[in-house]
């Protein structure tokens, strides 16, 4: 795909349309609602706790030139900012929907796109709780029976995250151990680094010892919570210190030119 066709457009926004103008692009065959879906739990002692919001939101803006170069015009709906978030509950400013609360409000909030005529709906998502993406893989079955709606995940989806994940993608990284980079580490740093680094506790960033923690592993045995995974653990995984702005922008746009490509594929038998 050339880069001329996946350039800047400003990206309309669903919650800043009037009833009509919503009608028009609900009739439009072309219109693809992005929907990102986020969560606000902690991420270490140098990062917010929007993270996984405003990663997903990101997502949604980065996706979308790909998607426009490929004839579709791509809305973004306001996001869903919690998620569930088991795995973070016991800290501080994490606010963690139910498993059953976070899929019924999926399931309600794309049916009511549903009901107005969308149909073709896509979940950006930069949380990666198991939890969550259980709720994400419920209302999709939930979601199924609804004739006419094509309902697409980007991001961190149930199935797994190989665009978000693939070496292409941990080649990036400036970490010693990239595999075990996860949680609040290298790449969510540098992602908030590029995204929004007045955010950034740089100072405490830069302090930050690498933490390593086997967590394919201890999600694999069934851990529960960040705090028996890592029990001196401060809330984070990875090296934090290695982050630069420069590799979360290389990265996000990386894995939005991968998913893109995912959904486009997936996109036209349904046009």
């Amino acid at each position: 795909m050339a880069a001329a066709r996946v350039t800047s457009a400003r990206l309309p926004r669903l919650a800043e349309c009037t009833s009509p103008e919503a009608a028009r692009l609900a009739r439009d065959r072309r219109t693809i609602v992005l929907l990102p879906l986020g969560a606000v739990e902690q991420h270490g002692p140098h990062l917010p706790l929007l993270v996984d919001w405003l990663g997903a939101e990101e997502l949604a803006r980065r996706i979308a030139p790909h998607l426009r170069g490929a004839g579709w015009h791509p809305v973004l709906a306001p996001s869903l900012p919690y998620g569930a978030s088991p795995l973070a509950e016991d800290w501080s400013g994490t606010l963690s929907l139910s498993i059953a609360t976070l899929r019924r409000v999926i399931v309600e909030v794309v049916q009511a796109l549903a009901r107005h005529g969308f149909r073709r709906v896509v979940l950006t998502n930069y949380q990666a709780d198991p939890g969550h993406l259980r709720a994400m893989a419920l209302a999709r079955r939930d979601l199924a029976r609804r004739r006419g709606l094509t309902l697409l995940f980007a991001g961190f989806t149930p199935e797994g995250s190989a665009a978000m994940l693939t070496p292409r993608v941990t080649r990036l990284l400036r970490s010693a151990k990239p595999a075990l980079e996860w949680h609040g580490g290298e790449m969510e740093t540098s992602m908030m680094l590029d995204a929004a680094p007045h955010l950034v506790r740089r100072a405490a960033a830069r302090g930050l010892r690498p933490m390593w923690v086997d967590w394919r592993a201890a999600l694999a045995r069934g851990t529960t919570t960040f705090r028996t995974m890592a029990p001196r653990g401060r809330g984070y995984f990875g090296s934090p210190a290695k982050a630069r702005a420069s590799t979360g922008r290389r990265a996000m746009a990386l894995r939005a030119r991968l998913i893109a490509a995912e959904l486009i594929s997936a996109l036209r038998p349904t046009r």
